[in-house]
């Protein structure tokens, strides 16, 4: 048994949480289905050519792969457990359950038990949650850099100045995952700006950011040997998606908030919390009115992603969004909404009488989340088409397929997915052939000992043949 001293205590409330990570892992592993987003297989293939060629200049091929955050910890992965098709999924079902976790029991002194099963079934089965556990997607991975740098902002102990800089270093790799969650800085650096009025604290906060940026700066300069003056941020200015942005079509101002009109009810329900969260708190603070600190710095973090990832524009004439106006880029937003809706809710059910009894509560609550998350969005066979559990019955899906590859035979499939895993997993050259549409065929190029180059990316299934 662990003793009852703080180092004892630390010991039991790390072990409840990997406990709980690990059955939030295995738990929402039923929910896993192929990968088949180009985008994300990219990050698993480059990961193994890192690992093949021994090259962390393979970092700056494209924007996907300048995503350090993903591929250092993905890189690790590979060399851990191979280049099997089940390692693709670690990392965003670890991320998704981690931030999930770490979130209801960051608030478990704020909320009450029913409170915090809201919570919960919020956080597990809203609709977007599936692009951060299924897909291999960053969205996890800033999350939960982006909660954890909140909590160690409203860290309250002896060492608030170590508590600035690690919150700092939290938002850093959030914005090493995806550039626009640098965003959650900024939510930060307001919070303590305006909430709380330390400005030694933005300063301390400010410096750390900048330097660790410095650091990104210096470290992606020497890859690129010397070409990148600027780092990561030149590479992105000069990428070719720049100039695929370029091409939108030019939106008007109106037309920047479509992806949030767009959204399903039960979105636009965690939106309306999240706005009726912001005027609460804006009404506590003008008549001088505690809140939680975790409630301020959560809100703020969570508005500044919301409005960076609005008006995130390339060109202002014409007007032209640095991003597609698609829903997927607002799945960060959806977690920190959630927070405040049932905290919002958790202030409404205090001062009603009836939902002072807990059974009551959790009744309303169920009916609550079952309007929520079922009746506008998901269909019945939503659960039949997604509950396949595909990690962990991919590898015998797969056989046939892998000892074809392996013995160098032609292949056909439209499974883009399969290709990829196939590709990673056996690291031989490959020529991949256009035979019709959704169909590629696939073999072993004649030259086994060459490594392949792509000629643009994964995205695009065009290999160059080094043979010649």
């Amino acid at each position: 048994m662990t003793s009852n001293t703080p180092a004892g205590t630390a010991v039991r409330k790390a072990t409840y949480f990997l406990i709980a990570v690990t059955f939030i892992f295995l738990l929402r592993s039923l929910w896993t289905y192929p990968i088949e987003h180009s985008d994300a297989m990219q990050k698993s293939y480059y990961a193994a050519e890192i690992l093949r060629q021994g090259d962390w200049g393979i970092l700056l091929t494209n924007h996907h792969t300048l995503r350090w955050a993903a591929m250092l910890p993905q890189t690790g992965l590979t060399w851990l457990l191979g280049t099997r098709y089940e390692v693709f999924f670690m990392l965003p079902l670890f991320m998704f359950s981690a931030y999930l976790v770490l979130m209801v029991f960051s608030l478990r002194h704020i909320l009450n038990v029913s409170q915090q099963l809201l919570l919960w079934s919020l956080l597990f089965f809203e609709t977007m949650s599936f692009h951060t556990s299924n897909q291999y997607s960053i969205a996890g991975l800033g999350v939960f850099c982006a909660f954890a740098g909140v909590l160690a902002l409203v860290n309250q102990g002896k060492h608030q100045n170590f508590g600035v800089v690690l919150a700092a270093v939290f938002f850093f790799i959030a914005y090493g995952a995806h550039v626009t969650y640098l965003s959650f800085a900024a939510g930060g650096f307001l919070w303590v700006m305006f909430f709380q009025k330390n400005h030694s604290k933005a300063v301390v906060f400010s410096i750390t950011i900048i330097f660790l940026m410095l650091l990104e700066t210096l470290a992606f300069n020497q890859l690129s040997d010397g070409q990148l003056s600027w780092g990561r941020l030149e590479a992105l200015a000069s990428g070719d998606h720049i100039g695929r942005n370029l091409d939108y079509v030019p939106v008007n101002f109106t037309q920047l908030f479509a992806r949030w009109l767009a959204l399903p009810l039960p979105h636009l329900l965690l939106c309306l919390g999240f706005i009726t969260t912001g005027i609460w708190l804006a009404v506590q603070k003008k008549n001088g009115r505690p809140v939680p600190h975790l409630i301020e710095c959560g809100y703020m973090v969570g508005l500044s992603f919301a409005v960076a990832v609005t008006f995130a524009v390339i060109s202002i004439d014409p007007l032209r969004p640095m991003m597609p106006l698609r829903l997927r880029y607002l799945v960060p937003f959806f977690s920190f909404a959630a927070i405040m809706t049932v905290y919002m809710w958790s202030l409404i059910a205090a001062k009603q009488p009836g939902l002072k009894d807990s059974r009551k509560e959790f009744a309303t609550i169920l009916v609550f989340t079952l309007f929520l998350l079922i009746v506008p969005t998901y269909k019945i066979d939503y659960f039949r088409s997604k509950f396949d559990a595909f990690i962990w019955k991919s590898d015998p899906q797969y056989t046939e397929f892998s000892d074809m590859f392996a013995n160098g035979e032609l292949l056909l499939t439209s499974h883009r997915g399969m290709a990829y895993s196939m590709i990673a997993r056996f690291k031989k050259p490959v020529r991949i052939r256009k035979r019709e549409e959704g169909l590629s065929a696939f073999e072993l190029s004649p030259a086994h000992l060459c490594v392949k180059q792509l000629r643009k990316s994964p995205l695009y299934l065009n290999y160059e043949d080094c043979s010649d």
